[in-house]
């Protein structure tokens, strides 16, 4: 199994299927809200995979793993997109007026 790089096209992939195109920065800000709790939920829905494992309940191994994995790309695709809006405020303070 091959793992990809995350890109800024699995957060405007995610922005489409929400239906929503962002034109202010309240509505960027909604949306990124939106997103970040996305991400949460797929961090809670692994952390309560991993608590039926513990406690042992029947959940069959490739479950586990995947909720693991989509938990982990999601955080991963948001700490990318936090760098690279840390990046272009950084970039935005250098500019000389």
């Amino acid at each position: 199994m091959e793992i990809e790089g995350l890109s800024f096209r699995d957060f405007e992939e995610f922005v489409r299927s929400e239906g929503k195109r962002p034109s202010t920065p309240q509505e960027f800000a909604e949306v990124l809200t939106e997103f970040i709790e996305w991400v949460n939920a797929q961090q809670k829905r692994a952390e309560e995979v991993k608590e039926a494992v513990l406690s042992g309940q029947d959940v069959p191994l490739h479950t586990m793993i995947l909720e693991f994995e989509k938990a982990g790309v999601a955080l991963n695709l948001l700490i990318e997109i936090r760098n690279r809006l840390l990046e272009g405020f950084q970039e935005l303070q250098r500019m000389q007026v």
